[in-house]
Parts: structure tokens; sequence; C-alpha cells
């Protein structure tokens, strides 16, 4: 008898992990006590200025103490929490579709300067062009799963036609509009009372709030890219795909 394969609830992966990778609001109403110190060091981390605080990730970092934590265990196991962080943060995305994708970015040449790759403006822009990605930083769903339910439904168009695809890759120019069904524009609308409107949407993303258009702006500055409120080690991320 062949038993299905098991996997762990989203929600309980962030307590491996010790961190929200999400900022879900929702996990400070849980009520056992398993998320009792969860909810308490995460307290400490999402103070105002630390939540909102712009991590640059292509900043050099350095470990405090050097000698320490450079077993191969270790490695592999910081290696593999990168991994499960990047994963988490964009919906969970399967591993084997990961690795692709990653590998698919590494292969494309830096259009900015050809002598010089940098892996992780490959990367980053890679899945910063997902269709759900967009969704959710411009604030139409409160998460990315979220903006994926919009999208597999129909509520989102993409230069005046349906995509269901949440891994549909945007590319410069084009339209993504909420469709025009009163249901649809109720769900969006909903979103954004809830939500907090920051961070504020990244500049390669022109939002117009009262039509629920955005416009897919393509650009070659680095310092256009997305806000993250936590440090992606994308050289562990990489690391660990290449000997999966």
């Amino acid at each position: 008898m062949k038993y299905k394969k098991r996997y762990k609830p989203f929600y309980k992966q962030f307590l491996r992990l010790r961190q929200n990778v999400q900022n879900r609001a929702k996990l400070f109403r849980f009520k056992k006590q398993k998320w009792q110190r969860f909810q308490k060091y995460s307290e400490n981390q999402l103070g105002f200025y630390k939540r909102f605080k712009i991590k640059d990730q292509f900043q050099l970092s350095a470990p405090k103490f050097a000698s320490r934590g450079n077993s191969l265990q270790r490695k592999f196991k910081n290696n593999l929490y990168q991994r499960k962080f990047f994963s988490l943060f964009y919906g969970g995305l399967k591993k084997k579709y990961l690795k692709k994708s990653i590998l698919r970015a590494i292969s494309v040449k830096n259009d900015i300067n050809p002598n010089l790759v940098d892996f992780r403006y490959n990367i980053l822009r890679f899945f910063e062009s997902r269709l759900d990605t967009v969704i959710y930083r411009i604030s139409f769903s409160l998460s990315i799963k979220e903006a994926s339910q919009l999208i597999l439904h129909g509520h989102v168009l993409v230069n005046g036609q349906p995509v269901k695809s949440k891994s549909y890759l945007l590319r410069p120019n084009d339209l993504i509009e909420i469709a025009h069904s009163s249901k649809s524009r109720a769900l969006v609308k909903k979103s954004l009372d809830k939500s907090n409107f920051w961070p504020v949407p990244p500049k390669h993303l022109l939002v117009n709030y009262k039509t629920l258009q955005v416009l897919f702006v393509y650009s070659k500055d680095l310092n256009l890219m997305p806000i993250f409120n936590h440090y992606l080690n994308l050289n562990s991320v990489i690391g660990h795909i290449k000997k999966a």
C-alpha cells in the first residue's frame, strides 16, 4: 500500500526556522503553548524600526566570530535554512521548481555589464517578475498565497487577458489589472483596507489604486530592487541548490 507524501503545515515551518518569514499577523493569535515562545521571539524582532528597516541584499555579510560555525554540518544546515527562507517567502515553492528557476536565472547574462554577472540580481529579478509576487508587492493581497488565489480564480488580467498561472513571468510594459467584476474588485479593496501600505511598492511597479491597475516597468538600476525586511543570503541559497 502506497502512502501519500505528507507535507508539514505551512505555518509550522516557521517554528523550526524561528522567523515569521511572511510577516503573518495571524501567527500572533495562536494560543497553543508551542507558539508562545515563537511569538515572544518574533515580537522582539518586529519592532517598527527593525521590521521595516531596509535590508540591502547585495551587501557583504561577515560573521561576528569567523572561527565559529564553519563545520560542514553547520554550513549545510545554514544553507538549507536559507533555501527554506527563500522558498517560504515566495509562497512555499517546490524544490524542483526552485532549482530549475535559479539555474535558469544564473545562466542569464547581466545586461548592465556583460563582463560582470551578478547572480543575485538575476535571481531576484526573476522571482520579482512572477505575477503572484507583483500582486502581493502592491498590496492587492495580504500574502502571496492570497495573490495566488486571486490569479487562479481569474480575477487578474494581463494586457486585457485573464491569466490563471501564478508563476506567469511579466515582461516590460505589461499592464496588470483587476477584472471589472464587482466580486473581484471587492476582494482587492478588502485587502487594501487591511493593508498598512508599508513598505511602499518597488519603483519598478507603477500603481494606480483608483483604477486597480499596475504597469510593470523594467529598470536597469540595481537600486530599484524590492525591499526585504530580513536578509536573504542568496549565496547560501545558490550553494544549496547546486548541491541538491
